[in-house]
C-alpha cells in the first residue's frame, strides 16, 4: 500500500461529530483520492510556476490524511465546535476568500499545532492542556491561519521541485502520472509539518498572528503566555517534536516583544475569557475536577 493509500486509510476515522452532513463529508473526503488529477502541463509547470488554490486545497486534504494517519482525531462535538468557533474568527480578521478553515483536535498529550495547506488546521489536546485561557488558544490557531495564509507548505513544496526537478529533469518526468505527482506533493508537505518550517515562517506567524488575534479583539498578549509556558515546560517529553520545529522560545519572545508595540492603540483586542475557556477544557477532560478523560 502506498504512503498516500496508508495515510487515507486511516483517515477513514475523520468523522467530526456534532458538524453538518456537509461539512462531515468533507472531512470524509480526506480520505479519498482527487477526483480530477493534475495534467502533464501541470506537473511539468510545477518545478516553475505556483501552486493553483485548487491543487492547495487537494494536496491540503492529503497532508491532513497524513496528520489524521499519525494521530487520532477528537471525536468530542462540543470541544471541536468550540474550537471552529474561535478558530474562524480570528481567520475572519484576514481571511483567504478562496478556501475554508477547518479545526480539528488531536488526541495527543504531544504539544503541538499543525496547519496543512488549503485551511486545515490542528491542534493537540496537550497543547490544549497548557493554554490557561481563550486568548491563548486564538494566538495559537491564529499562528496556524498565517502558515495557512501565507502558503508556507506550498513555498516549500514549489522550493522542493524548483531545487530537486529543475525544469529539464522535470519535462524528462512527463510520464509520471499525476496520482503519483500529487502524493509527492503530499509527501513533501506532511514532512514539512512533522520536520519543520523555516525559522522566518516561524517568526512571522507568531507576529502576524498575535495582530491577528488582537484585531479579533484578542488581548495580544495570548501567544506571548502560551510561549512562556512552552519555555517553562521544555523539559517535558512531549514537547520534544515541537521543540525540533520550532525556534527556541527566547527567541520567539523577542520577536513578539519587537512586534507587540507596534501594533496600534485602537487594535488592540482585550478579550481574555479564561472562565469560558477553563468551563470548555473541563468539559473535554483536560482539567482536574469535572468533565471527562
Amino acid at each position: 500500500m502506498s504512503r498516500l493509500s496508508r495515510a487515507s486509510f486511516a483517515a477513514a476515522i475523520l468523522v467530526l461529530a456534532g458538524a453538518s452532513p456537509s461539512e462531515a463529508q468533507v472531512w470524509r473526503e480526506i480520505t479519498g483520492r482527487a477526483e480530477q488529477v493534475l495534467d502533464t502541463a501541470e506537473k511539468v509547470g510545477a518545478a516553475v510556476v505556483p501552486i493553483s488554490t485548487a491543487q492547495e486545497i487537494e494536496i491540503g486534504r492529503g497532508v491532513a490524511a497524513t496528520v489524521a494517519g499519525r494521530y487520532t482525531i477528537s471525536r468530542d462535538p462540543a470541544l471541536t465546535a468550540y474550537l471552529n468557533m474561535v478558530g474562524n474568527a480570528v481567520a475572519s480578521a484576514d481571511p483567504r476568500p478562496d478556501i475554508v478553515y477547518r479545526f480539528a483536535v488531536l488526541d495527543s498529550d504531544e504539544v503541538n499545532a499543525f496547519a496543512a495547506p488549503g485551511g486545515y488546521v490542528f491542534v493537540t489536546r496537550g497543547a490544549l492542556a497548557l493554554m490557561e485561557d481563550e486568548s491563548m488558544l486564538a494566538g495559537v490557531l491564529a499562528h496556524e491561519v498565517v502558515h495557512v495564509n501565507q502558503r508556507d507548505v506550498i513555498e516549500e513544496i514549489q522550493d522542493r521541485a524548483r531545487t530537486e526537478f529543475g525544469i529539464r529533469e522535470a519535462a524528462e518526468r512527463v510520464d509520471i502520472t499525476g496520482e503519483q505527482y500529487l502524493e509527492q506533493a503530499i509527501g513533501v508537505g506532511a514532512n514539512a509539518l512533522f520536520l519543520g518550517l523555516g525559522r522566518e515562517d516561524e517568526i512571522e506567524a507568531d507576529t502576524i498572528g498575535m495582530r491577528l488575534a488582537s484585531d479579533t479583539g484578542y488581548d495580544r498578549g495570548g501567544i506571548q503566555r502560551f510561549i512562556e509556558q512552552l519555555e517553562e515546560h521544555s523539559d517535558d517529553a512531549s514537547l520534544s517534536l515541537l521543540e525540533k520545529t520550532h525556534p527556541d522560545p527566547d527567541d520567539r519572545l523577542d520577536a513578539l516583544e519587537d512586534a507587540v508595540d507596534r501594533i496600534p492603540s485602537e487594535r488592540r483586542g482585550k478579550v481574555v475569557a479564561a472562565p469560558r475557556f477553563l468551563n470548555h477544557m473541563e468539559a473535554a477532560g483536560l482539567r482536574q475536577g469535572t468533565g471527562t478523560p
